[in-house]
């Protein structure tokens, strides 16, 4: 399928089909879905009872109850709803990084992008985009269907990697627009202003949605792999800097190891699900192997 194929090859789709994306908290949506919602309705899933008042449903009424109580409660049930799903990218220069033989971190976003799509759409759940780097690039409001996540794809395929970064601006103005509970997943490699980075995550948890935090490292950015001294180039300022990598290593992978700590500690103070993600791993396995984590979180 045009998009689709840029992104995902059908033996990736084959091993996503047992796969299934679901929401740790309560979501709001438009239709019914398989999420729970924080509205009452004529469900399946029992939820509590209230006292009945005139003009109540008769139907609705628990006689068991009436019989021990001889009061009329009301039966309520909760009502379930459809996922709504918003996939924030970074686009800025340094996710165009690669080791040889790797991705670059824009391109294994897309596909990890691209795979929640797929599963959101064969759920018949909803899907957003917004890509940035220090502005919106791109903004594609939540919708369902197989069109739309062609739209969505051919938009991440559209975009190469380039600016600077700025996240924190970028989510703030979308939380401002956020108003139904849903999930937002992040996809950047936080090379960027932390503390900015967790009030706007921060922002989106006020508004009680469910936030995923992807980070993307190539491996070397993970181990400083580098065997002779080099000039290392910024991506975003082309700032340069000398060093011999057999000396920074040990300072820097702990320096590496301090920042990583840090954030992992704050998105559990948020109730943020992190995860570091290595571009090495192929993004089939990493999916399958962090959708089967949550689904365990989520039971």
């Amino acid at each position: 399928m045009p998009g689709i194929s840029d992104f995902l090859t059908p033996e990736a789709m084959r091993k996503l089909e047992a796969l299934a994306l679901r929401s740790r908290g309560i979501v709001e949506g438009f239709r019914a879905g398989s999420h729970a919602s924080p509205l009452k309705g004529a469900s399946v899933e029992f939820a509590d009872h209230r006292q009945y008042v005139k003009g109540d449903n008769l139907h609705a009424l628990d006689w068991k109850v009436f019989g021990r109580t001889e009061r009329y409660y009301i039966k309520q049930y909760e009502e379930e709803t459809n996922l709504r799903v918003h996939v924030i990218l970074d686009a800025s220069g340094s996710m165009g990084f690669a080791s040889p033989g790797c991705l670059s971190k824009y391109e294994y976003a897309c596909r990890i992008a691209a795979s929640l799509g797929y599963l959101v759409s064969k759920q018949q759940d909803s899907l957003g985009l917004t890509i940035y780097d220090d502005t919106l690039r791109e903004e594609i409001p939540a919708r369902g269907g197989i069109r739309h996540l062609r739209l969505i794809l051919e938009r991440l395929a559209a975009h190469t990697p380039q600016g600077r970064t700025a996240t924190g601006p970028a989510l703030h103005a979308l939380a401002e627009r956020s108003f139904r509970r849903g999930l937002i997943v992040l996809l950047s490699d936080l090379f960027d202003d932390p503390e900015a980075v967790f009030r706007a995550l921060a922002h989106f948890r006020k508004k009680m949605h469910d936030v995923i935090l992807l980070q993307i490292l190539d491996p070397a950015e993970l181990t400083l792999s580098f065997e002779r001294a080099a000039e290392f180039v910024d991506l975003e300022t082309g700032e340069r800097l000398e060093i011999d990598p057999t000396l920074a290593r040990a300072a820097y992978k702990a320096e590496l190891q301090k920042a990583i700590d840090a954030c992992r500690e704050k998105c559990a103070v948020m109730n943020v699900d992190y995860r570091l993600v290595s571009t090495a791993e192929s993004f089939e396995d990493f999916i399958r192997r962090y959708l089967d984590e949550r689904r365990r979180m989520t039971l």
